[in-house]
């Protein structure tokens, strides 16, 4: 008796779907490095820390009428920086223009002022303004309600 021998030969390589696999894990992985190699646009930023500004100035006169104290953010426009008892220390970007505009009673040096909300819910008030490039921010607390508007151009 003869034994035959059946031997399967495949082909060395890959496959069609494999091959598609491959290339679309690769346009996957382009698309998603692109995104995280590129610096947020100027416009992104402001938008991002007047907003963030905004919030800490809020929450900042929420605690004053909770805890039936005085709350203050100060702001540094030498360091581009705030501060605040509810959030901490908060940065603007390094590159933009900031402008403060307080009462006196405020002005806590010629590069640093305060914004100090009250209990009954009112604060002393103030306006400012971020610039960076095209882009630019107004926030304004209001003294008689102590509410703070955020308003991008």
């Amino acid at each position: 008796m003869r034994r035959v021998r059946i031997t399967s030969r495949r082909r060395a390589g890959f496959t069609m779907l494999e091959s598609l696999v491959v290339l679309a894990l690769i346009a996957l992985a382009a698309g998603m490095s692109s995104q995280l190699l590129r610096p947020p646009s100027a416009r992104l930023r402001l938008e991002s820390s007047a907003r963030s500004f905004c919030a800490t100035l809020r929450a900042t006169r929420s605690r004053a009428i909770a805890t039936n104290g005085e709350a203050a953010v100060i702001v540094d426009l030498f360091n581009k920086s705030y501060a605040s008892p509810v959030g901490g220390v908060g940065q603007f970007p390094a590159d933009a223009a900031l402008t403060l505009d307080v009462a006196s009673t405020q002005q806590l040096s010629e590069r640093s002022g305060a914004i100090t909300f009250f209990p009954d819910g009112t604060s002393t008030g103030g306006d400012m303004t971020l610039q960076l490039l095209e882009a630019r921010a107004t926030i304004a607390v209001n003294w008689l309600t102590g509410e703070a508007s955020c308003a991008l151009a």
